[in-house]
């Protein structure tokens, strides 16, 4: 058992010692431990649930354009995901009422789609080339090279695929990030290496949400001290960056722009999801939250499942579900 998890079973059962005691009318509880209890290494991020006032144009985005096959999902809703038969990692909601985003309005900044290799990646910006589809950026950031686009909704897209995790720099618990341009040119190249034809078609997963946020120490606050995931990189100006298990991040926050709160009923992000290895993780963040003031609930899922929902500093809805299922890298 990790460290993590000697904590997180500890602090579990002191949460149960304590509502016992209050129960029985014993004693009240003791002073509340802020400090944080990070998350496993097996947590990732699951999903990303948007709201739509046209789904159509969405649809032929991602899935005409970038190729993600179209899944089943509750609530009448529609899904994307890697590959057919998976739940999916991104959700549509449609709802005819729905407002516009401000462009500066706090919420998604962008859904990070994971490619599995560089050759994949590859071919994922080909599509788009070939859709003659518009892109607004191409970089390297060490760990990873990227393309950015927007989704017809606006809504902030990333494609990417990491570099090996033995070429990813550490020092003090801060990975080494960068933006440098991105040799598309050179991204390109590897489609037409003989080897690469051979590789099997590449299933893409959710790698990371970036979130515009209000304030960055009420970001920490939520992220690090309070759910658990460790700061990897706090350098970049006005952003920070959070992570479980070693990665360098499976979610940003930053304030660029000096974003104002997002009406609630807009277009873009409703909710986004981490799953965790653990049903105890769960059990303590729902105990912890009213603690450090967070608004917490929990629904059972079609699959018997438990859904913790906890409300974060700028009113989005972070949904913790428990899953043995790993995609193919942290």
């Amino acid at each position: 058992m990790s460290s993590a998890e000697k904590r997180l079973f500890s602090m579990s059962k002191r949460l149960k010692e304590e509502s016992a005691v209050q129960g029985s009318g014993r004693g009240q509880r003791s002073s509340f431990d802020e400090s944080p209890c990070f998350l496993p290494d097996e947590t990732f991020v699951g999903q990303v649930r948007l709201r739509t006032r046209d789904i159509k144009p969405l649809l032929g985005f991602y899935h005409e354009v970038l190729g993600l096959p179209i899944v089943q999902a509750p609530r009448g809703e529609t899904g994307l995901s890697g590959q057919e038969h998976q739940p999916p990692f991104i959700v549509l909601a449609q709802d005819l009422t729905a407002t516009s985003r401000s462009s500066n309005a706090t919420g998604l900044f962008h859904t990070a789609i994971r490619y599995p290799t560089r050759v994949a990646l590859a071919r994922a910006c080909l599509r788009l080339l070939k859709a003659r589809y518009p892109l607004e950026g191409a970089s390297d950031h060490g760990v990873s090279e990227a393309i950015y686009l927007s989704d017809p909704d606006g809504n902030g897209i990333e494609l990417y695929a990491d570099r090996p995790r033995s070429q990813w720099i550490w020092q003090d618990g801060q990975v080494a990030m960068e933006t440098q341009a991105l040799d598309l040119d050179g991204l390109l190249c590897v489609t037409e290496d003989s080897s690469s034809r051979s590789e099997p078609p590449a299933h893409p997963n959710l790698g990371h949400i970036h979130l515009r946020v209000s304030n960055l120490s009420d970001a920490e606050r939520f992220f690090h001290k309070f759910l658990g995931l460790a700061v990897t990189q706090r350098t970049y100006p006005g952003a920070l960056f959070f992570a479980a298990g070693g990665y360098h991040h499976h979610i940003a926050t930053n304030i660029w722009g000096h974003p104002l709160p997002a009406r609630p009923d807009s277009v873009g992000l409703i909710s986004y999801r981490l799953q965790v290895p653990m049903g105890e993780i769960l059990y303590c963040l729902k105990n912890r939250a009213p603690l450090m003031g967070y608004a917490a609930q929990t629904e059972q899922q079609p699959n018997g499942n438990e859904l913790l929902r906890l409300r974060d500093p700028n009113g989005n809805w972070l949904e913790l579900e428990q899953s043995l299922n790993e995609p193919f890298s942290r």
